[in-house]
């Protein structure tokens, strides 16, 4: 049986859902449970991908200190502009130059750069 949503204008004898009905409310349903598909892969595809935390270590073992220490400035004005006491914190002209500098010295900067 056919939900009374899909039945306005397709009602046959007696109030009985005509074929045109059941069909319609089939397509509807199908291109629902589609949409919702599409989006959750979309979602799961858009996920950067997050190595385990062991492997996250090793590869830090392998790492200069430099590199490392350049990579938690990074990390860290990220917080400042974070921290900023405003609904939507602006990127100010200061904010993007030590983004910039800091990202030239940290080798896998594009893991560390959170803020887009």
């Amino acid at each position: 049986m056919v939900d009374n949503e899909y039945r306005d204008g397709f009602e046959g004898v007696g109030g009985e859902p005509t074929m045109w009905a059941t069909i319609v409310g089939r397509l509807k349903r199908w291109g629902t449970s589609c949409a919702e598909s599409l989006g959750q892969r979309c979602v799961r595809w858009a996920r950067p991908l997050s190595p385990g935390l062991l492997q996250g270590a090793l590869v830090d073992a392998t790492r200069s200190k430099a590199d490392l220490v350049a990579e938690n400035a990074l990390l860290r004005q990220q917080l400042v502009v974070l921290r900023r006491q405003v609904k939507r914190p602006r990127v100010t002209s200061t904010d993007r130059l030590l983004l910039v500098v800091l990202a030239r010295y940290a080798r896998a900067w594009k893991d560390a750069l959170l803020i887009v």
